[in-house]
């Protein structure tokens, strides 16, 4: 009932009507001109408001970026009023798209405190200024009824047929030397992790939870110095177990590779990783598990 009594008095009223005069944004340190507007929204994925897509799309555009919840990107939305945030409810508007950007900051002028709220918890902001980064990330879990409902249809076939699994093909000569060099170069790479590790910390927090993962999943492939089940016959039984350890590596590694290239791009100050990188970008897809 509040909801509805305050939210339609605020419609009528327009209480903060011209936020534009009253506060100054920056994205990546420089100004960003407003309209007149009534809010501003800073998202990091694009559920807001219980589900509502606010930024208005997933795609990229000629102006903005996809957005994404793990590039570290920020999504500024203007706020017109309180109709067009209950039209994006069913809609996906996208003329209040103002800036994408790595740091926002938002400074408050005047003498009046302005209302904030993060997540849900709100307050009287007196004049200052907000500066927002992205700090770290967190794994999350999420329920996809989509995928459910594929795994159960998979589950139920497998239940009636039994066809001949394309991890029991085994490995070609050709794929066991590309997957040699891979090893080699990704080993470089996780030592090259571990060692700078040690002196950074920010290495450490980074990507050395990475490095362990890969490093137990060639561990797993190798147990004995020597490809898993190589020595037994090439059975439906092995192979599957060789092939899909393979390509569990493989990604993991992939992942590695991926979030070392985005540390070096954002931070660019542990230049010694460079060589094990351009090797494993090197291999990296040359060797395709059936």
């Amino acid at each position: 009932m509040w909801y509805g009594v305050l939210g339609g008095k605020e419609i009528l009223q327009r209480t903060f009507k011209n936020l534009d005069q009253r506060v100054q944004l920056e994205c990546d340190g420089q100004k960003i001109p407003l309209p007149s507007l009534q809010g501003i929204v800073i998202l990091n994925f694009p559920s807001y408001m219980g589900g509502a897509n606010f930024w208005g799309g997933t795609r990229e555009k000629d102006t903005f970026q996809a957005p994404s919840f793990d590039d570290k990107i920020l999504e500024v939305v203007a706020v017109f009023g309180g109709m067009q945030m209950a039209v994006s409810r069913v809609l996906d508007i996208q003329h209040h798209r103002i800036a994408q950007s790595r740091t926002v900051k938002i400074t408050i002028i005047g003498d009046e405190a302005v209302p904030v709220q993060v997540d849900g918890e709100a307050w009287n902001q007196p004049p200052g200024y907000i500066r927002i980064v992205h700090k770290n990330r967190a794994q999350m879990l999420t329920r996809d009824r989509a995928f459910e409902k594929t795994l159960t249809q998979w589950s139920e076939k497998q239940k009636t047929e039994r066809p001949r699994s394309p991890q029991a093909i085994p490995l070609s000569e050709e794929e066991s030397i590309v997957l040699q060099s891979f090893v080699e170069a990704a080993s470089s790479l996780i030592k090259c992790v571990k060692v700078v590790s040690r002196k950074y910390s920010a290495v450490e927090e980074d990507l050395y939870p990475l490095t362990t993962q890969s490093s137990e999943f060639l561990d797993n492939l190798f147990p004995s110095g020597r490809l898993a089940d190589l020595d037994t016959d090439e059975t439906e039984i092995s192979q599957p177990t060789v092939r899909s350890q393979v390509t569990d590596f493989i990604r993991r590694v992939q992942h590695l590779y991926n979030d070392t290239n985005v540390f070096l791009t954002d931070k660019a100050a542990l230049l010694t990783c460079t060589s094990s990188i351009w090797w494993c970008s090197r291999f990296r897809g040359k060797f395709r598990c059936r």
